[in-house]
């Protein structure tokens, strides 16, 4: 493990991290000595009652480990509320489902803005794994006189609507990698002392036929020593969502790219990222069950097993592009005048160096023609 120069957790969360790092020194000693990287997130995520997203610790706004675009600011919210009752309306439905719904703040942001443009019956529904994020939705919106449902499970087809997953497909575990010696091999953990280790594992023959896919797409092997992830889950996790919806779309809003840009040469350590703090570093055996770990999104993997399960790809673009159009169309929103700090969130979202371009948006639909995305088209690049 590299330094830490962060604030030091309190004796109850180190106990929670103790804890975590012993059930998964467990698994590495029932897996063999190794455990791949996928199984470590997983684990460090997800255990139940000590994973980042299981225990009790705060996650998300100022007083967390990081923010996300509600946080920052309700212009997402504004442009979405102008998307979603659109399409709604084409639909001649009023289901709203968001997956993974953060501190709610979405949803109440949401809410309101359709409100505002007279789609106070929307029955919106929440799918949230975290207990403790679920108790923290239902706080903020009670406070809010809002009328939400929170399922435990997606919805039994026919679903007619709309679902909507911001910052959700990022934190789904991936499958680490590297080229080494002409090969494949997978990442995984040891034992370290007291601690753990990444070091390479024996050959996965399935992580290699999908390494094997994104170098026949590219068109070259990637670089000697080159690492990276590969999200295997994606495509089980994408099958769940998309086998309810018979008519409405699947609209992810997420940081990610291109596989092409995905998997450049010089991107040698792929785009695994953690969060502690308000600090974004790349340690990610840092304090197991106290940090967010991700990872960037592979927009075309998204756009291709849409396909695969007969969606279409309506549009891609950047979340700078989706509000900007979604102000310069709308007359409300363009006729909008932010205070500074209004001002100060609303280019958070939209400036490059910001959430602006890392940030996009893949709007796919099946069983109605429900138009494309605000802002420039950028599907020519998946």
């Amino acid at each position: 493990m590299t330094a830490k120069p962060f604030p030091e957790p309190g004796a109850p969360a180190l106990a929670v991290s103790d804890a975590l790092l012993g059930k998964i020194g467990q698994e590495i000693d029932a897996a063999g000595g190794w455990l791949g990287f996928e199984r470590f997130m997983q684990m460090a995520l997800y255990e139940p009652g000590l994973g980042y997203y299981s225990a009790g610790s705060l996650k998300l706004g100022e007083g967390g480990d990081f923010t996300t675009a509600p946080e920052a600011s309700d212009w997402l919210a504004a442009a979405l509320a102008v998307f979603v009752a659109e399409r709604l309306g084409a639909l001649g439905a009023s289901r709203l489902l968001e997956l993974g719904a953060g501190t709610g703040r979405l949803a109440g942001q949401l809410l309101d803005e359709l409100a505002g443009r007279g789609r106070a019956d929307i029955d919106y529904a929440i799918l949230e794994p975290s207990a403790d994020l679920r108790e923290r939705q239902r706080a903020h919106l009670d406070t809010l006189g809002v009328s939400v449902r929170w399922l435990e499970g997606l919805p039994e087809p026919p679903f007619e609507g709309i679902v909507i997953a911001n910052e959700v497909a990022d934190a789904i575990p991936v499958a680490r990698f590297v080229r080494t010696g002409g090969a494949i091999l997978p990442l995984g953990v040891v034992r370290a002392g007291a601690g753990l280790s990444i070091v390479p594992g024996p050959p996965d023959p399935v992580l290699g036929a999908a390494v094997a896919a994104i170098e026949a797409g590219l068109g070259a092997p990637l670089p000697e020593g080159y690492r990276s992830e590969v999200c295997l889950m994606l495509r089980p996790w994408l099958a769940g969502v998309f086998g309810p919806i018979a008519a409405g779309g699947l609209l992810l809003v997420d940081y990610g790219m291109s596989r092409r840009d995905y998997y450049r040469a010089e991107r040698a350590d792929g785009t695994l990222i953690c969060h502690y703090r308000q600090r974004a570093h790349s340690d990610s055996l840092l304090w197991p069950g106290l940090q967010d770990i991700s990872a960037w999104v592979d927009f075309s993997a998204v756009a291709a097993i849409a396909a695969e399960h007969g969606f279409s790809l309506a549009g891609f673009t950047t979340q700078a592009q989706f509000l900007l159009e979604s102000i310069a169309r709308d007359p409300v929103l363009a006729s909008r005048r932010p205070g500074p700090e209004d001002a100060g969130g609303l280019k958070t979202l939209i400036l490059p160096g910001e959430m602006g371009e890392h940030f996009k948006l893949i709007w796919l639909t099946r069983g109605a023609a429900l138009g494309g995305l605000p802002g420039r088209d950028f599907r020519n690049r998946l």
